[in-house]
């Protein structure tokens, strides 16, 4: 070990007083050592490695010459150690320095010993090295990774998983460590792992969601809302709703302003109006039908559908040719980081799905569908009375779309759907009419559509799609009639808009579609005139038709914000119909909508609005070559409030004008543009919003629809609509219930609407010619069908596994068995009335495998 220079010092003293009073005794002349020198600047030695590697000790002992000044001027080793020790001991034995030694009081030369000793430090304990913790966090069941949990490691370390689901962990001491990990949606994860020193721990954890919000919807960069009437559903809202069996569409049918088809049938009828007054459309682009045959299940499965826009009226520009409102669906980008599939059984149908990438930017969806819901239903007529002609459907669909992304500013989608329908009267004892067995209605389709989303800056955007689709139709209504159709539809739109600044974004487009060839080979009787007996033997026309046909708009559109919290939209639409003949107009409209406060918004609109009348009107073996388009007038005002927490309020008024409907007439014209008609009434969405265990909301609509027609050729038409229905009440809901058992959730669904009106039959003239009773009806709708009532019922049962989710379910429709009557029906001569009513008691039961 090497002394500190104060040690050495203290022990040289008396050594170096010693050795002056010897060299005095030999030497009386040389004079008396007064003061003996003493370090003033120490120097240590470097520890020759090799040594030091070996674990040696020496000791050096050096003479060193000191000048008056205290300075080393001269140095020799007199007690070698070797093995380094010399060499270093020499080096620090020149640096060291003196104070000045005296002689007779005066300072002098002198010449010393100094030794240096080198001692082996001990033997430091071998350092411990660090461990290291990475891994991954995964949802349970989905697989999906999950960013933001907070990953802790004993009582100091921790970290967040990044957005792949990642975390590391470095510098943890070894041993056995308490793993927790946490984030606020799923339960708490606590696990031990045994730490090695100078290792790393691969680990993947599992989080089960605390309770599982069926109803999660992930919303990145949500668009502003300005629309004034629209209601967005997502896909997850509806997964677990009574009486929809989990079908995205079927859920608009609960929403305020739409009234219950009769016969649960999948018509969307919206504010007083006909079906046909509403269009649906898939990503921007129109479809045909939305619905199955039937009504049981949309077109698309909700597991491809990301969300459902629906505006029962005053929609903006972008859309046009319709008086009614507006759906539409918007599907999902199939998802890019791992291989999803879905197999689903009920009842009705079976589905099976897969998706996944396929690339580093280029991800790709596959879906099919079947259904067997014609054996079901028919098994279900056998069984009860409370059937008796039963009309069963038989469908199938499939789609697929895949996604590239490719860049930053760019992507490019293709998808296709695929329809096709059957629907024939089954189960029933045809009692001697002859081809009613020949009753069968089939509807088919395939569209393919490609778009591109582009982003020139963060001001300005645009959208290209081009659809392309084949239409089939084939009807036969025994002897009585017949159809088949062939069409091919294609469809361009193209839209762009500008931020101009913060308080003003300019936006403009183009929709159109091409019937570039169609062809109708129908065979149906003439239509009787009004109020007129059938003729019992009708002339039937068969005809050829070959239409080429166009439906071309052009729509701008401004969002200005001129105060804070106030966005006023104005908009106008061009369009031309070309079809038999060709029609032209302009539409302008308005919304507003003005945030008061944070959590009340006040909005409004006005808007025209128009569409073409039905192409079988507008032929000339069976309508009017000459019809115009018909027209509406919409006008909205209300308010969204947030009551307190996850509940919002949504109040509309709405009053609707009609004008120039198509009705028929008895003069040579058969149809003209005469219709007058109003639709109003006051809109009520309580909505308890997603985010929790429960869900669900409460709709109603009171409201009016009437048609006052003038008199048109001396035949009063009836007033009143078919639709009308004053009163409709929905109240839905789902609730988990972990405490009765681990990833149960139970949901109900309550419905009330007023009877449809009808014209009642007074009396029945008896016509010889055909052996039959015709009935004498009421000038008007004087009469409805009694109330409609009916309790859904649904539980769902969820075994999440570390990889892949098991669900059963059980829906109940109609759990009360209550005969609600969908249709007057009547005896022969129409003296004795009665009721067909709709489904009674309908359980369905399925199994859902996800991985």
């Amino acid at each position: 070990m090497i002394l500190p220079p104060s040690s050495r010092t203290k022990l040289l003293a008396p050594l170096l007083l010693a050795l002056a009073l010897a060299a005095r005794a030999e030497e009386p002349a040389a004079g008396v050592l007064t003061r003996a020198p003493a370090v003033v600047s120490p120097a240590t030695p470097d520890y020759p490695e090799a040594a030091k590697a070996r674990g040696l000790s020496g000791e050096v002992t050096l003479e060193l010459d000191v000048s008056p000044g205290g300075e080393v001027v001269g140095a020799r080793v007199v007690k070698p150690a070797g093995d380094g020790f010399d060499e270093a001991a020499l080096a620090a034995g020149r640096m060291l320095r003196f104070s000045p030694a005296e002689i007779d009081g005066k300072p002098a030369a002198v010449t010393l010993e100094y030794r240096f000793r080198f001692d082996a430090p001990p033997p430091a304990p071998p350092p411990v090295a660090a461990a290291v913790l990475r891994g991954v966090v995964l949802e349970r069941g989905t697989r999906e990774p999950l960013a933001g949990v907070a990953v802790a490691v004993g009582d100091g370390a921790s970290t967040f998983t990044d957005r792949e689901g990642r975390f590391e962990l470095a510098g943890l001491p070894p041993g056995t460590a308490k793993v927790v990990a946490s984030d606020p949606a799923h339960q708490r994860f606590e696990t031990e792992e045994v730490l090695e020193p100078g290792k790393a721990v691969e680990v993947k954890y599992w989080l089960r969601r605390a309770v599982r919000d069926a109803y999660e919807a992930v919303i990145v960069g949500e668009r502003e809302k300005k629309e004034v009437t629209s209601v967005t559903i997502t896909s997850g809202e509806v997964g677990r709703v009574a009486g929809v069996s989990g079908d995205t569409v079927k859920i608009v049918q609960n929403l305020p302003g739409v009234a219950r088809a009769p016969g649960g049938f999948g018509m969307l009828v919206v504010r007083g109006g006909n079906p046909t007054d509403t269009r649906v459309y898939v990503d921007g682009v129109e479809v045909p039908l939305v619905f199955h045959f039937g009504g049981l299940t949309s077109i698309i499965p909700s597991e491809l559908v990301d969300a459902v826009d629906f505006e029962a009226g005053n929609f903006g520009v972008r859309y046009g040719r319709a008086t009614g409102g507006r759906v539409d669906l918007r599907t999902r980008d199939p998802g890019s980081k791992r291989l999803h599939a879905v197999a689903d059984g009920n009842l009705y149908h079976a589905l099976a799905m897969v998706e996944g990438p396929v690339g580093e930017d280029v991800s790709i969806a596959l879906a099919a569908r079947r259904s067997y819901a014609d054996a079901m239903i028919s098994a279900a007529a056998r069984s009860s009375d409370a059937f008796g002609v039963t009309v069963a459907p038989r469908y199938y669909d499939y789609q697929g779309k895949l996604t590239w992304r490719a860049g930053p500013d760019d992507t490019l989608r293709l998808s296709v759907l695929g329809v096709d329908d059957r629907m024939e009267l089954t189960g029933i004892d045809t009692g001697g009419l002859e081809e009613l067995d020949r009753f069968k209605i089939g509807t088919g389709f395939v569209q393919a559509t490609g778009s591109w989303d582009h982003r020139f800056s963060e001001d300005a955007r645009a959208r290209l799609a081009i659809a392309h689709g084949v239409i089939d139709i084939s009807n036969r209504f025994g002897s009585f009639a017949s159809e088949r159709d062939r069409f091919q539809m294609t469809t361009l739109r193209a839209e762009a808009s500008r931020d101009l600044g913060p308080a003003v974004t300019l936006a403009a487009g183009a929709d159109t579609r091409f019937l570039p060839s169609s062809e109708l080979q129908l065979e149906y009787p003439e239509i009787p005139p009004p109020n007129q007996l059938p003729d019992p033997d009708p002339r039937k026309i068969r005809t050829v038709l070959h239409l080429q046909a166009m439906e071309a708009g052009v729509w701008t559109e401004a969002t200005w914000k001129p105060l804070d919290g106030l966005v006023i939209v104005p908009g106008l639409r061009l369009e031309r119909e070309v079809l038999i003949n060709t029609m032209t107009w302009f539409d302008p409209r308005l919304s507003a909508r003005y945030t008061v406060r944070d959590g009340t918004t006040l909005k409004g609109g006005a808007g025209l609005y128009h569409q073409p009348p039905q192409p079988v009107y507008l032929t000339r073996e069976w309508g009017n070559p000459e019809l115009r388009e018909e027209g509406a007038w919409h006008y909205m005002a209300g308010v969204e409030q947030r009551v307190f927490g996850p509940v919002t309020a949504d109040v509309q008024l709405y009053y609707k004008r009609l004008f120039d409907l198509v009705l028929p007439t008895p003069t040579a014209d058969r149809y003209v543009n005469g219709g007058t008609g109003r639709s109003y009434g006051a809109e009520v969405l309580l909505r308890w919003n997603p985010g929790g265990r429960f869900f669900g909301w409460l709709s109603y609509s009171v409201s009016r629809s009437e048609r006052d027609q003038n008199v048109i050729g001396g035949t009063i038409m009836p007033s009143g609509d078919a639709f009308d229905q004053p009163h409709n009440l929905v109240a839905l809901g789902t609730v988990e219930l972990p405490e009765v058992w681990e990833g149960f959730s139970a949901g109900f669904r309550v419905r009330y609407a007023t009877g449809n009106p009808y014209r009642r039959a007074v009396g029945a003239v008896y016509d010889a010619d055909a052996d039959r009773y015709e009935p004498v009806q009421e000038p008007s709708a004087g009469a409805r069908i009694p109330d409609f009532f009916q309790l859904d019922l649904r539980a769902d049962k969820r075994w999440t596994h570390r990889t892949w989710v098991l669900s059963a379910y059980l829906e109940v429709q109609n759990a009360t068995n209550r005969k609600n009557p969908e249709d007057v029906a009547y005896n022969y001569d129409y003296s004795e009335r009665g009721w067909a009513t709709g489904l009674p008691l309908f359980p369905s039961f399925g199994l859902r495998a996800e991985y």
